[in-house]
C-alpha cells in the first residue's frame, strides 16, 4: 500500500455521488426558497397595510383641501348676504345722517372682509364691530317695528355663522401640510418595501429555475 493510499484510508475520505451532490443542491435552492417565499408573505401584507394607509390619508386630504375651500366660499358669501339684506332694510326705513354714518363705517369692514387676507382675530374684530354698528343702528332707527328689527337680528345671526366657518377653518388650515407629510413618509416606506419585493421575486424565480434543473438532473441520474 502506497503511503497516499495509506493517509487515504486512515481519513476515511468518500467520495460523495452525483445523487448526494445534487441533493445538497437542490435543499440548498429549497431552503433559499423557503426562506425568500416566507419574507416575501409577510412584506406584501406590510405593503398593503401601508398602502391602505396612505390612500387614506389622501383621501382625508382631498377632503379636507375640498372643505377649505367650500369654508372659505361660504364666508365670502354670507358676508354679502348679510351685506345685501342690510341694505335692503335700509332702503325700507327712515334713515338719518348717523344712521348713514354708521352704513359707511360698516360699509368699509365689508370691503375688508371681502378683499383683505386678514388673521382671525382681525376677522373677528371686523364682526364684532359690525354687530356693535348694527345694534347701534337699530336703536337710532326711528319708529323701527319688531319685525324689522327681527330681521336686522338675523343679519347678526349671519355673522354668527361666517365667524362659526372661520374658527372651523382654523382647526383644520394646517392639516394638509401634516397629511402631505404622513402620506410622504408612508410612501417612502412601501416604495422600499416594493423595491424589496422585486428583489425577493426574481430571487425565487431563479431558485425556482435552478430547482428545476437540479431535480431534473437528479432523476436523470437515478434512471442510469
Amino acid at each position: 500500500m502506497t503511503e497516499i493510499e495509506a493517509q487515504a484510508e486512515y481519513h476515511h475520505v468518500s467520495i460523495l455521488s452525483d445523487a448526494e451532490l445534487h441533493s445538497i443542491v437542490i435543499n440548498k435552492h429549497m431552503t433559499f426558497l423557503q426562506d425568500f417565499t416566507e419574507e416575501l408573505d409577510r412584506l406584501d401584507d406590510t405593503v398593503n397595510s401601508k398602502r391602505t394607509e396612505y390612500q387614506r390619508i389622501i383621501n382625508e386630504l382631498e377632503a379636507l383641501e375640498t372643505r377649505i375651500v367650500v369654508l372659505r366660499e361660504k364666508r365670502h358669501q354670507l358676508y354679502h348676504q348679510a351685506k345685501k339684506l342690510r341694505l335692503k332694510l335700509l332702503d325700507d326705513v327712515d334713515t338719518n345722517e348717523h344712521i348713514l354714518h354708521l352704513e359707511n363705517e360698516i360699509n368699509d369692514i365689508d370691503n375688508r372682509l371681502q378683499n383683505a387676507n386678514m388673521s382671525s382675530n382681525e376677522e373677528f374684530e371686523c364682526i364684532n364691530r359690525i354687530r356693535a354698528l348694527i345694534n347701534e343702528m337699530v336703536r337710532g332707527l326711528p319708529g323701527i317695528n319688531d319685525v324689522k328689527r327681527r330681521e336686522f337680528a338675523s343679519i347678526l345671526d349671519i355673522l354668527k355663522i361666517a365667524e362659526s366657518a372661520r374658527k372651523e377653518l382654523d382647526t383644520m388650515v394646517d392639516a394638509p401640510s401634516k397629511h402631505r407629510t404622513e402620506s410622504s413618509s408612508i410612501k417612502d416606506e412601501f416604495e422600499e418595501m416594493e423595491s424589496r419585493q422585486r428583489w425577493l421575486k426574481l430571487r425565487i424565480e431563479l431558485h425556482n429555475d435552478a430547482l428545476e434543473y437540479w431535480e431534473m438532473a437528479l432523476a436523470g441520474g437515478e434512471q442510469k
